[in-house]
Parts: structure tokens; sequence; C-alpha cells
């Protein structure tokens, strides 16, 4: 009986101990076939993205109608995120509706441009435009070129091409249809005579009279 007991421990013994190398075996295989495949860890793209608002573009609005309500001119400015600003402008009636873009240009931050108030020829056909301090562009309401195929009338540049000794100072409004109303300046800023700027023929005419 002893006999029998202490075989049957020995068997008991090298069963677990079988079992044990088995399981040692294939735990060790296993490991073998995980360190075949290295461990990937995720890469955060952590470059930052600009957030929506600063992409969207500001654009400020500003019109002008006409003395009796038929017209609107509009200007829209685009601040841009260059530095520069782009300015489009366009006719419409004066409700708003058949809107027509007649000119835009792309200008420095120091450079400016403006509306103004009293920019309508009193039949319509005509608008002019400021542009900086002294600088006044007149357009057809169509947006179509004059004559000679010129967008605009660059008022400045061809009253200084007159050569009066003068320097235009303003432009105050219209004094008819096709009549615009110019001050100028003389030598120490002194104030130097009125003249009509004929629209289209460009004619400049001095006034005995200051506006």
């Amino acid at each position: 009986m002893t006999i029998t007991r202490t075989q049957f421990e020995i068997e008991t013994v090298s069963f677990i101990a079988f079992a044990v190398a088995v399981s040692m075996f294939f735990l060790w295989q296993n490991n073998q076939k995980y360190r075949q495949f290295p461990i990937v860890t995720p890469v955060v793209n952590m470059t930052e993205t600009a957030p929506a608002q600063a992409m969207v573009k500001k654009v400020d609005i500003a019109s002008q109608i006409s003395s009796d309500g038929e017209k609107k001119v509009i200007m829209k400015t685009t601040n841009n995120n260059t530095g520069t600003l782009t300015y489009v402008f366009s006719t419409a009636d004066g409700s708003g509706d058949n809107e027509k873009e007649i000119y835009t240009t792309t200008l420095s931050a120091e450079e400016t441009m403006s509306i103004p108030f009293n920019t309508w020829s009193p039949d319509n056909k005509y608008l002019f435009i400021q542009k900086g301090d002294r600088g006044f562009m007149v357009f057809k309401d169509s947006g179509e070129a004059f004559s000679d195929g010129q967008l605009f009338l660059d008022l400045t540049d061809l009253f200084a091409q007159r050569k009066t000794g003068h320097n235009l100072s303003e432009a105050t409004g219209w004094g008819s249809e096709t009549l615009i109303i110019i001050n100028t300046a003389g030598e120490g800023e002194a104030k130097g005579p009125s003249y009509w700027f004929e629209v289209p023929s460009k004619a400049i005419i001095q006034l005995s009279t200051e506006f």
C-alpha cells in the first residue's frame, strides 16, 4: 500500500511538472510572437490651427443715396490678412436692388477711400468718389467707360495737368448735371479761386466767384 501511494504521488508530481512546463512553453511562444510586432504609439499632431474667426475677413459697408432717393452708391471695404484694404464700389437702385459693381481696388492701410455726401449728379448719371484727402474720381452710374476708354476721370490729375498755379483742395458738389465745383489752394495753403470741371469733356473753367 505504501508503494502504491508513493507511486501515485510521483505520478502526480510528474503530471503537474509536465503541465507547468507546457504552460511555460506556450507562454514563451506567445511572448515571442508578440515581440515580432512593434508597439505603435499614436502620434498627435500638435500643429495649432488658426481659430475660425481669425480666417473671416472683416467687411465694412457704407453707402450714399442720391438727393431724389432713386440711386445709391455702395462701398464695401475688406480688411485683408495682409494688412491691405480692398474697396469695391457699386451702384444700385435706391432700394438696393439691381446692384452693379463699377470699380474695385486694393490699397495699403494708410490709403483710404470714401463717398462724399454730394457724390451724385442731379440727374444721377454721374458720381464721384474720394481717395485720400484730395483725390477725386468721376464715374458713370452705369459703370461704363468714357469715350476715351477710361473707366473713370481722375479729376485731381486732370486739374494738375492744367497748371493753373493752384492745387485742388476739395470738390464741393455739383453745379449742374455735368459740372463739379472745385476749390483750390495757392502757395502757403492760401485759398485760391474756384473752378468748374465739366463732365465728360474734361474742361476746367475758372470762376469769378469763390465757393
